[in-house]
């Protein structure tokens, strides 16, 4: 072989090289033997809300979810199954008195940088969650004590939930002293830790190999955002990706069909929950009618195919506190029309628009960028017309969905046990003083139930009271719940460890692998 051609061929092959690096840095499939093999001990996740659009700081918001499901950070106790509480980082507990509790820590948990989790840094990073957190101001008046290998919290008031609370992810354990970027990379005790992250876009995570619970068996996590449905389904179909999180009902039918995909379906306590504005929505028949219109049975199964289950309560008809103990108002179309006649509503013009004081009448239905819920809404402006309501939808991103607070009616979708309690969602749903009570809602016979509520224990008198404190915001018209949601993620069958749970908290663990 002569220099020129031997010259070319050298060339050839590393312009082919080239392309191969290209593709597995962008696929990372479909790589040399070596390439691959590393390829797969990354477990790949996309999903259309899969990564935070503000930061990974556990402390801000409910931003603390996603450092929890992404295996960066853990708390000191854990919904298990059948939503009860269980110990994580904790040992175990005793209530001291209505006020204070004694938590006593696992030995030898470390973090990713291999700092002791000591009963000191526990309580400066519960200092912390309290300072900056609107939901855990009970943190904030709390008084911490050192007591062994046990932290003591004395709380301002009796808080029974106490230990739930601390299952929220806000309470995420994290090494304060240590952390250089709140942001972006929290020192956690995870399985994994954060290696980069990108607003709304995407989340890496590497493996721990300090990890104080035992080996991890994958090299690392990716979390995408897919801005597409479509898109989602696709890319697992095509092998881009290992898991798709929260498929759509379409393409959830589709991923079944396939052979080395599998469609996993979890039961959710997270609801479509709708808002009323009791600041503009002052005319009580109004949302009446918008209660007894909604055919909330048709949503589920038929627009839904199953993957949305009718609400009639803020909690699961299985759980201790569902709707099978209340009064709800189901769908009726004649009733509906009735009570807007009644309160002078009357389509004067035949366009089927009913109309008072010669205004029509019309509402502002807002909503946020989520697959399940466009569909959803559209269906409900479509039901409501039949009662002679005008919706008029307006989109929002989620970031941005209740700061104008401009809406007639909103469609929300949330998780109302995200502790295994009912507590915190009727106080940030209910309570004057809420700063997420987004409809206003103001009755002085609730929030005296509500005071009243962190004072009982589980039992009989507990959940009557739930019951009661549900039946009021029913009776007054304040709130509805249209559907409780399935969640669908497909998977390839080889990926295991991979968790998919009704609170949505936990998925990645340890033992992910594919």
């Amino acid at each position: 072989m002569n220099k020129k051609l031997r010259a070319m061929l050298d060339s050839i092959n590393a312009k082919k090289q080239e392309v191969q690096d290209l593709a597995c840095s962008v696929f990372i499939s479909g790589c040399g033997d070596d390439k691959k093999a590393a390829a797969d001990k990354i477990v790949r996740v996309a999903g259309t809300v899969s990564v935070s659009s503000s930061s990974m700081d556990p402390a801000k918001g409910w931003d603390g979810w996603y450092i929890v499901r992404y295996g960066v950070g853990e708390t000191l106790f854990k919904v298990g199954d059948g939503l009860k509480i269980e110990p994580w980082l904790a040992e175990k507990f005793e209530k001291i008195d209505d006020l204070t509790w004694k938590i006593t820590l696992k030995k030898n948990v470390t973090f990713s940088n291999g700092e002791a989790m000591t009963p000191q840094k526990v309580i400066d990073s519960l200092k912390r969650v309290g300072d900056m957190n609107e939901r855990a101001g009970f943190l904030k008046t709390a008084v911490y004590t050192v007591d062994g290998d046990a932290v003591v919290i004395k709380t301002e008031k009796p808080r029974l939930t106490l230990i739930n609370d601390l299952a929220d992810p806000y309470a995420t354990i994290i090494d304060v002293a240590n952390t250089k970027d709140f942001e972006k990379a929290p020192i956690g005790t995870g399985p994994f830790v954060m290696a980069s992250y990108e607003s709304n876009k995407k989340a890496v995570m590497k493996k721990n190999p300090k990890y104080w619970g035992g080996e991890v068996k994958s090299d690392g996590v990716e979390y995408t955002k897919v801005t597409d449905a479509n898109a989602l389904a696709m890319s697992l179909q095509g092998g881009e990706v290992d898991i798709a999180q929260d498929l759509t009902v379409d393409a959830a039918e589709t991923v079944a069909k396939k052979g080395n995909l599998v469609v996993k379906r979890v039961a959710q306590p997270r609801v479509y929950q709708m808002y009323f504005n009791l600041n503009k929505m002052q005319d009580k028949a109004v949302r009446e009618a918008i209660m007894y219109g909604v055919n909330k049975k048709d949503i589920g199964e038929k627009l839904m195919k199953g993957a949305v289950s009718a609400a009639y309560s803020a909690f699961p008809d299985d759980s201790a506190y569902g709707a099978k103990n209340l009064k709800p108002r189901m769908f009726d179309v004649a009733k509906a029309k009735q009570i807007l006649t009644d309160a002078g509503y009357k389509d004067t013009n035949g366009d089927g628009i009913v109309e008072k004081d010669g205004k029509p009448l019309t509402v502002q239905f807002s909503v946020y960028k989520r697959a399940a819920i466009a569909p959803i809404a559209t269906e409900m402006q479509a039901q409501l017309k039949q009662i002679g309501i005008d919706v008029q939808i307006k989109n929002f991103e989620k970031a941005t969905f209740f700061a104008p607070g401009d809406f007639d009616i909103a469609l929300y979708y949330v998780v109302t046990m995200p502790v295994g309690d009912p507590y915190d969602f009727l106080y940030n749903a209910y309570d004057k003083d809420s700063k997420v009570n987004f409809g206003h809602y103001n009755n002085p016979e609730v929030q005296e139930w509500l005071e009243e509520l962190q004072k009982l224990p589980d039992g009989e008198a507990r959940m009557q009271l739930v019951h009661k404190i549900q039946q009021a915001v029913i009776d007054d018209a304040a709130m509805d719940f249209v559907g409780f949601n399935t969640i669908q993620v497909g998977m390839g069958k080889n990926v295991k460890g991979y968790l998919i749970t009704p609170n949505d908290y936990y998925q990645v663990t340890k033992d992910l692998e594919k």
